[in-house]
């Protein structure tokens, strides 16, 4: 039982009372974040703001293996990195959520650990022919959880998995690519938002230490969503001694100092809104690529080497989610968007 409400639900309740939408609260009496949409003869349940009535099992579980999603999407003709698959041999690991497990399974695991070495080598020395840096994710998963980047030894693949092994069974190794982090937001079909995201980074002013800058900076994203909740760890302490910085130094005006190497808004990344400048090739793009997963409300994550070009100049997609957060775009900068509407709008025929 919770009475969590979600950013999401709570835009679309709001939506809801604007567009003349009954809004039946259901989290009083059950709680969970539940609400029932009424609009003449058609209800819709809607979990969280995000599972919805139109959500089948089958889409959602096919989009969150990310593995499987590359394959359907390779074999529609859509450009995704190449990649391996490592599984751990223990069966009752977790794949996806965190736990514990018991000391047979960390025997299990630790029994998995030379042939993750021999694994690690090999995909390593295939990708790194064409890419300098290599990608550790688990195939399942969410909100950039375990997710390394810049990873330029097999030793360090190998290390990163082995650590979090117990958090996620099934991993994927994959080429590293550059470009602008895009997300593209799709609605019946409709490509009806388009954000880059960037990774956590302040700017330098002269006269400010990193840490008040780092302290103001988590402030402003979190002011903009609670969830975003920006923390200086081990990983952000590597990046800036890989940069020459410490948390007691002042950076130069102007410089930018980079705090995470992903660009996850959970994590003090940013959204900046790049619907009017997209290229219109994606929007016929995003359309087809909607039409593999059979969902109305979808959202696509690709690597592009800028917005304006084409999708066919080299748009790599990343992962597609059929559950997808979208509370980003009703605060990214440079432009908003009113995404429960729209989502109303599709589910009721308005």
């Amino acid at each position: 039982m919770t009475d969590v409400r979600h950013a999401r639900q709570l835009h679309l309740m709001r939506a809801a009372s604007a567009l003349g939408i009954t809004v039946h609260d259901r989290m009083p009496e059950l709680g969970v974040d539940l609400v029932v949409y009424r609009h003449g003869d058609k209800s819709v349940p809607v979990l969280e703001g995000r599972y919805d009535h139109d959500l089948r099992a089958r889409d959602f579980f096919l989009t969150e293996d990310k593995h499987t999603t590359k394959l359907l999407l390779s074999e529609a003709g859509f450009t995704t990195p190449r990649g391996f698959v490592f599984t751990f041999t223990d069966t009752t690991a977790p794949s996806g959520t965190d736990g514990e497990t018991d000391d047979a399974a960390d025997d299990a695991a630790d029994d998995d650990l030379p042939r993750l070495t021999a694994f690690a080598t090999e995909a390593f020395a295939t990708l790194s022919a064409d890419a300098a840096s290599v990608v550790a994710k688990p195939r399942a998963g969410m909100r950039g959880d375990a997710v390394r980047m810049d990873l330029t030894t097999a030793a360090a693949v190998a290390e990163h998995i082995a650590e979090r092994r117990h958090l996620f069974r099934s991993w994927i190794v994959e080429e590293q690519i550059e470009g602008k982090d895009l997300r593209l937001q799709l609605v019946d079909g409709e490509l009806v938002a388009a954000c880059v995201r960037e990774p956590a980074s302040v700017t330098g002013d002269g006269r400010t230490t990193l840490a008040d800058l780092i302290e103001e900076h988590r402030i402003a994203v979190t002011a903009a969503n609670p969830d975003n909740r920006l923390v200086v760890d081990a990983e952000t302490r590597a990046l800036l001694t890989a940069q020459g910085l410490t948390l007691d130094e002042v950076p130069a005006d102007g410089l930018t100092v980079r705090l995470k190497r992903t660009a996850n808004l959970a994590k003090g990344g940013v959204a900046v809104d790049v619907t009017d400048r997209l290229h219109p090739g994606f929007g016929p793009w995003a359309a087809s690529v909607a039409e593999l997963f059979g969902t109305g409300i979808l959202a696509i994550d690709a690597l592009c080497a800028a917005p304006h070009e084409p999708p066919t100049a080299g748009a790599t997609i990343l992962e597609i989610n059929t559950a997808p957060e979208w509370v980003h775009h009703t605060f990214s900068r440079e432009g908003t968007h009113d995404i429960a509407t729209h989502i109303l709008r599709a589910w009721f025929d308005l």
